[in-house]
């Protein structure tokens, strides 16, 4: 059993009776009862309340045989994740106070003397506010956003501590992966481990997983568990597709095909986790969720669905020796929380990181070569190392437009021992406060790569940029950048667009064999495939199988075995051709040459 915290949906009593425990947003319009997530975090009524409850919970419960771990809430920073109550506002001010210590700082550190801004005093501070224009001074949106991360991971951390003297050695875990929150300050102070809710029916949408890569569907829930497993290598799936999802209002959704649970849970599995639930028991017969279906329907009868599980749970468990161990993987996509908020409103960087992050996932994908994502981190509790990094032969980092020294620095020892790294355009030109130093782009890139951008532009679609390299031509989506080599190679050119003839490569070689390029422009598919190829990193598995483009491939790897998983997400027959033999776990059997994997299956081989 695994009971939860209940914080997530305060009654109506406590909401009537304190005010001021509710949520606001930035025009000051107060949030009222009737949903979920209508609470701030920051206020003192709401934290003693939950710290009550919490403690009752963990008296009455905390030492019971039948329960191994414990929930936080449920879905931190889901459904709203901006705060600005009274309560928000006068912890902002508290926060600012304390990271600067005085308004010179502050004032310097947001740029206050454009447009008049400069603050006086203390009292003059605030978020944001209904003004001539939705969006406000950039630098200080960027410290809201760390001070929102930080209210949140104080208060799961306020219910862990109140917890952890009830419940001996059991684990503390929450679930989720939200926007405005630095998961991996919440673990690292609140949890165990992650615990991660996989719904692939999402990537059935319009736009697919995050609007990034549609044409991948349900696969391309795999970039999602890929930021599971970068919080914590082996992590649970508390909440397991069971069925259609939707709401009253809202996320209309197919139910999963025979076949396809089964093949979704092996994707959580594949990818890291150690753990799998479902959501949920049974539908839901009344509430927002009627259309949430469970592994039951309302009237509780058997069902494919059930059935599937039921034979899904006797399947996994010949998988049980796999549990610690990793997915396997030498090549990462790196980012990092400043940027990413960064992008949300600034058009210059955000959409085409998030556009080469897709198009470098989908490469990997398509060309079987597992990929991480590794987040570097300089803080007070946790500081990315060196062999962080050198885990992987090859690193992406697409587009880092703040690209601190301390970063450039680690970045430049990596690829000093041996390490290849591979950088895009709009890098480098902003500090830790989104602002742009008077520096040459791409600020501190420009010594690690070898490179200086001399002119910059967008590719329009009227004009399109292609790049020669490689023996390759490629688009170049999005920016694009006239490069100089400085101590780099200039090892591509732009053949057509309004930069023809310019320079669009440049890679700079390290005595030790390590390489760091610097690509003029957004990623495509056939950009990221280009790293792949001259870093030979692609089809890591192709001298035991033969695999189509269209069937995902995976490995866990132990001290004891290796076990590979090929996830066939099409509905048609799909034929791949072991040249060395593997071991069926599923059949208890050794099988090479062709092998017929069958709609929506999960073959599954120690190798």
């Amino acid at each position: 059993m695994l009971p939860y915290t209940p914080a997530a949906t305060p009654p109506a009593w406590l909401t009537a009776a304190y005010p001021e425990v509710l949520n606001a947003d930035k025009d000051g319009n107060v949030m009222h009862h009737g949903h979920r997530r209508h609470y701030n975090y920051n206020s003192p009524v709401y934290q003693a309340y939950t710290r009550r409850i919490v403690e009752a919970l963990g008296r009455r419960y905390g030492q019971h045989p039948a329960i191994v771990g414990w929930q936080l809430d449920n879905e931190i920073n889901c459904e709203i994740n901006d705060f600005y109550s009274e309560a928000d506002r006068k912890a902002f001010r508290a926060y600012l106070r304390q990271k600067f210590g005085t308004l010179d700082k502050l004032n310097e550190a947001i740029g206050a003397r454009f447009w008049n801004q400069t603050y006086t005093d203390w009292s003059q501070v605030d978020m944001e506010r209904f003004s001539p224009h939705e969006h406000q001074n950039p630098h200080m949106r960027l410290l809201e956003l760390r001070f929102i991360s930080r209210s949140a991971v104080n208060y799961a951390k306020l219910q862990a501590d109140t917890l952890r003297p009830f419940i001996g050695d059991r684990f503390i875990t929450t679930n989720g992966l939200f926007s405005h929150l630095d998961n991996f300050d919440m673990v690292n102070k609140a949890l165990d481990f992650i615990t991660y809710d996989s719904y692939p029916n999402f990537a059935y949408g319009d736009e697919g997983v995050n609007g990034r890569h549609s044409s991948l569907r349900d696969r391309a829930w795999s970039w999602n568990l890929s930021l599971a497993r970068a919080l914590s290598p082996n992590f649970g799936i508390m909440e397991q597709q069971s069925g259609a999802n939707g709401w009253d209002f809202s996320m209309l959704a197919p139910m999963p095909k025979p076949g396809q649970m089964t093949l979704w849970s092996m994707q959580s599995i594949a990818h890291g986790a150690d753990y799998v639930s479902y959501f949920r028991w049974r539908t839901a017969p009344y509430g927002t969720e009627i259309y949430w279906h469970g592994l039951n329907d309302y009237d509780n009868r058997p069902n494919r669905r059930m059935a599937e599980v039921t034979a899904f749970g006797k399947r996994v468990r010949k998988l049980s020796g796999l549990a610690g161990s990793r997915y396997e993987a030498k090549v990462a996509l790196v980012t990092d929380y400043l940027n990413e908020w960064d992008g949300e409103r600034d058009l210059w960087h955000g959409p085409i990181d998030r556009a080469s992050s897709g198009a470098i996932f989908t490469a990997c994908q398509e060309s079987h070569t597992p990929l991480d994502r590794l987040y570097i981190r300089h803080t007070k509790d946790f500081d990315t190392t060196l062999q962080d990094l050198r885990r992987y032969d090859v690193l992406f980092y697409p587009h880092a437009a703040i690209l601190t020294e301390d970063t450039a620095r680690l970045l430049e020892s990596y690829c000093a021992q041996g390490g290849k790294l591979v950088m895009g355009a709009r890098t480098g030109y902003k500090d830790e406060y989104g602002r742009c130093p008077m520096m040459p782009m791409p600020g501190y890139a420009s010594k690690l790569c070898g490179v200086r951008v001399a002119d910059y532009s967008i590719a329009r679609a009227d004009e399109p940029a292609v790049i020669t390299a490689g023996g390759r031509e490629i688009d170049a989506p999005n920016f694009i950048e006239s490069l100089e080599a400085v101590d780099g190679t200039a090892e591509g050119v732009y053949q057509a667009g309004p930069m023809k003839g310019e320079t669009a490569l440049v890679c700079k070689a390290y005595p030790s064999g390590g390489e760091a390029c610097y690509w003029g422009s957004g990623f495509s598919r056939d950009a990221a495939l280009l790293f792949l190829d001259r870093f030979g990193v692609k089809e890591p598995y192709a001298d035991v199988a033969e695999i189509p483009a269209c069937v995902e491939a995976a490995v866990r790897r132990s001290e004891k075995e290796r076990v590979l998983f090929l996830l066939n997400y099409t509905g048609e027959e799909q034929t791949v051709h072991f040249i060395k033999a593997v071991y069926d776990l599923d059949h208890d059997r050794e099988v090479s040459g062709d092998t017929i994997l069958a709609p929506y299956q999960a073959f599954v081989a120690r190798l």
